[in-house]
């Protein structure tokens, strides 16, 4: 798959011609971006599984977990920098106007994904970026150790003499059912899926509205139109459903390897 790869100048002179907290609202909503595109990109490989060794299987499922969770936190911080920084300040009433359609509706849109009671906030909130507490993970524990079709495998750490291949899987199964008890999904598969659900939306509309605000900065500092130039064709770009990320890995160059 060929890429074209544009280049948008973002000068110092630019960056000055701009009051502080635009310029630090413009910096910091890049920088959040990047981090959600970065971890999105990284859940997606994740989700791709590809071995059918049971071990293999489960190990890798529980590593997308943690990043699911790591997504969502980032997510989040994303939101609240939105919120506090352009939603909540005259700033972001004053750009609001210069907003293209697309990221209005993306801003919209992710309005009602971090609204009060929704997966993301209660995840967040409770298990992302957060340990749970003494009474959560007592529930958590107490709701896995009822699953019937539960097995041994799921009750057990997983050790090799490389340090990056430790799993306390079964630190991470209790959670899980945390988490799907505090979404209101019996089943933790059901859980997870709906989370990545609401996951997709809200990296692509978070990508849209970073982009609007790129687009209006530039509009009322430079001009009407996005100048870009064409520096890289990138021709081996590979389908990011063919990437699979494993859990095992040799590690030689390590002292506890």
């Amino acid at each position: 798959m060929t890429l074209d790869i544009l280049r948008l100048g973002v000068t110092k002179d630019l960056l000055r011609s701009m009051a502080k907290e635009e310029r630090a609202l413009f910096l910091a909503l890049g920088h959040a971006s990047n981090q959600v595109n970065a971890l999105w990109k990284l859940v997606i490989i994740l989700t791709n599984g590809g071995t059918d060794d049971p071990i293999k299987q489960r190990l890798e499922g529980a590593q997308t977990q943690v990043f699911v969770r790591l997504t969502i936190g980032a997510m989040w911080e994303a939101w609240r920098l939105v919120d506090d920084r352009f939603l909540k300040r005259p700033l972001g009433r004053e750009f609001l106007l210069l907003l293209d359609r697309p990221a209005a509706e993306a801003l919209d849109r992710l309005k009602k994904r971090f609204g009060k009671g929704s997966g993301l906030s209660t995840v967040r909130n409770n298990f992302a970026f957060h340990h749970p507490a003494i009474d959560d993970i007592d529930a958590a524990f107490e709701k896995a150790a009822r699953e019937s079709d539960s097995e041994d495998a799921d009750w057990a750490a997983y050790f090799n003499k490389a340090l990056l291949n430790t799993f306390f899987f079964v630190s991470d199964y209790v959670l899980v059912h945390g988490m799907a008890e505090a979404l209101g999904e019996p089943d933790v598969n059901e859980a997870h899926h709906k989370l990545l659900g609401e996951m997709a939306p809200v990296a692509n509309d978070f990508s849209e509205f970073a982009f609007g605000f790129t687009a209006a900065i530039f509009k009322r500092h430079v001009g009407p139109e996005l100048t870009m130039t064409r520096v890289a064709i990138v021709e081996d770009a590979p389908d990011i459903d063919d990437i699979s990320y494993p859990f095992f890995v040799e590690t030689p160059g390590l002292r506890n390897s």
